[in-house]
């Protein structure tokens, strides 16, 4: 049961157009932005507390091999950290946490016909499921992100001040911060917000069969919004780069 671009391009198509024309579920809206932003923050904000703490070490264990001086890496880290590594790594959390709860909930909804019931009530699966998790996506994920990756950028300060003894505020530095860094941040910010719930959600419309097929697909949800989050990018950064931002 993959999950193919085409499939998804359709997915955000039907379910903006039908949303549009029925009324944007608002309500539903908050929920989901509830469900997938809330929900998964103590995940993304331990899991970068964590990645901030493995990269201090990392790199005072270079450092004291080439300089000596932990802090002589600091407005580079940082730089690195806004525009590939934050985004990126709590994105690829997020991803695993949003993934597996999207998928299984519809794919739920399918193997139980609440969708079919749903249909024969005048409801509408795209507008009334889809939509709202489309939109709760692009706005708590890259909300998601700006505090994973505060939170690892604050970890590196305290870790590197407190147990190597350097000057944390380096990891601050916005020396090598320019628009082109803060542009990449937000353009995957927003790629990983759109691309996650559509994988989930189309993985969760595939399930058939009976509780079986909703293990299959939300290992399928994980998988491919995991594996968007990658290509995505690499994607947006080639592109950048070739762009000169």
């Amino acid at each position: 049961m993959a999950v193919s671009p085409l499939q998804l391009a359709i997915l955000l198509g039907r379910s903006t157009r039908r949303a549009l024309r029925r009324g944007v579920p608002r309500g539903e809206i908050v929920r989901q932005v509830h469900e997938i932003g809330f929900r998964s923050l103590l995940l993304v904000f331990g899991g970068m507390v964590f990645f901030g703490a493995v990269m201090t070490a990392h790199g005072a264990y270079q450092a004291r091999k080439v300089v000596g001086d932990l802090s002589i890496v600091g407005p580079a880290y940082f730089e690195v950290l806004i525009r590939e590594l934050g985004p990126t790594i709590a994105g690829i959390l997020a991803a695993v946490r949003i993934g597996a709860a999207i998928s299984a909930e519809v794919a739920a909804m399918q193997v139980t016909e609440q969708l079919d019931a749903l249909r024969l009530s005048a409801g509408d699966p795209y507008a009334d499921v889809a939509f709202p998790r489309i939109v709760g996506g692009l706005i708590g994920v890259p909300a998601l992100l700006v505090i994973g990756t505060a939170a690892a950028t604050l970890t590196t300060v305290v870790v590197s001040t407190y147990a190597y003894g350097a000057d944390g505020t380096a990891f601050m530095d916005p020396t090598f911060v320019d628009l082109g860094d803060i542009f990449a941040f937000f353009a995957k910010a927003l790629g990983y917000g759109l691309a996650i719930p559509l994988a989930a959600v189309q993985s969760g419309f595939s399930a058939r069969g009976g509780p079986g097929a909703v293990g299959a697909a939300t290992t399928t949800g994980v998988v491919a919004s995991c594996m968007l989050v990658l290509i995505l990018d690499l994607l947006i950064s080639a592109l950048l780069f070739y762009t000169g931002l």
